[in-house]
């Protein structure tokens, strides 16, 4: 049988395909964000005038490439500023646009707005093309009265009850994936291989066996709205100390994986990866095991008492 090729780090011609997919997921989960961080720096140098929001409107937001979406599965809205603004005697219009897991949330993110001033960006160039920045909308959301209290609040969906016992499996799987991979971890920092090589990729493997389980968990409570309390929601059920540990292994990964690049070696690794390679996978390992653990067992942990029933709500 042939000797498996040499990885070599500095070639990514070696590179193992688990990595190629962890870049993939990496790259498609920051094309937009990246964009739009793009286009808001571009607008911070543009002139500003006072505009007026003539318009707010919440949308269900629709499903391509499929019919409908998931039965059960929490849908997403969409709240919309329609605004105005006049340059050089011109007058021009724009929208901007928010993404939020419950209808309840995107009517209070809209509630007394319309009718507001606002200041709108807007290209010297093309005075058509406009943009709210972040902070014209904060400003425009601290200038109205506060909603009324225990109104408003944010839903998490419920994992139904027939399903909860199913996923005890897969958290097992994340909470033994997760102890390997801090065995492992702790071995490699101090410059030892302490599990069998099969051991490597094993545990690259078992993080798509329970991070898809988990994914899907999470789409169904929150939906797949990307928010700034994303994992907060996510996590809502688990106990603090669960919520914390997620947090603090994945600032960890980040900084291991930084270091790792520096580390890496040169002249290749082949079928026996060092324990630096150990030392930097493992620390990814570490951040997905745990991340699929807590969100799967703030389902199964969370009551259905855990998302309050909301009052009536007006829309404006």
């Amino acid at each position: 049988m042939p000797a498996a090729a040499p990885i070599r780090w500095a070639d990514p011609s070696t590179w193992p395909w688990v990595v190629w997919v962890w870049l993939a997921m990496l790259l498609a989960g920051c094309a937009k964000p990246l964009w739009r961080w793009f286009q808001r720096q571009r607008a911070q140098s543009w002139p500003t005038v006072q505009g007026r929001i003539e318009q707010v409107e919440v949308k269900k937001k629709k499903q391509f490439l499929i019919p409908s979406a998931p039965r059960g599965r929490a849908p997403v809205y969409t709240a919309e500023l329609a605004y105005s603004y006049a340059v050089e005697g011109h007058c021009y219009s724009g929208n901007y646009k928010r993404e939020f897991g419950s209808e309840e949330e995107a009517w209070e993110f809209v509630r007394d707005l319309q009718g507001k001033s606002a200041i709108v960006s807007h290209n010297p160039r093309n005075p058509a093309k406009s943009m709210l920045s972040e902070d014209a909308v904060t400003a425009l959301l601290n200038s109205r009265p506060p909603a009324p209290e225990g109104k408003f609040q944010v839903r998490v969906w419920e994992v139904p009850g027939w399903a909860k016992p199913l996923l005890w499996p897969f958290i097992v799987l994340s909470g033994v994936g997760l102890g390997l991979s801090l065995w492992v971890h702790l071995g490699a920092v101090t410059g030892q291989k302490v599990a069998p090589e099969a051991f490597f990729w094993m545990l690259h493997v078992g993080i798509f066996v329970v991070w898809v389980p988990a994914v899907l968990v999470a789409a169904k409570r929150v939906g797949a709205t990307r928010r700034k309390d994303y994992w907060k929601l996510v996590l809502r059920g688990s106990p603090e100390w669960m919520r914390y540990m997620v947090y603090g292994f994945l600032g960890y990964a980040m900084l291991n994986f930084a270091i790792f690049l520096f580390q890496a070696p040169q002249g290749g690794s082949g079928a026996n990866p060092p324990a630096v390679v150990w030392r930097g996978f493992s620390g990814h390992w570490m951040a997905f095991y745990s991340a699929a653990l807590a969100a799967l067992y703030s389902a199964v942990a969370s009551q259905s008492n855990s998302s309050p029933q909301h009052p009536p709500y007006t829309k404006t």
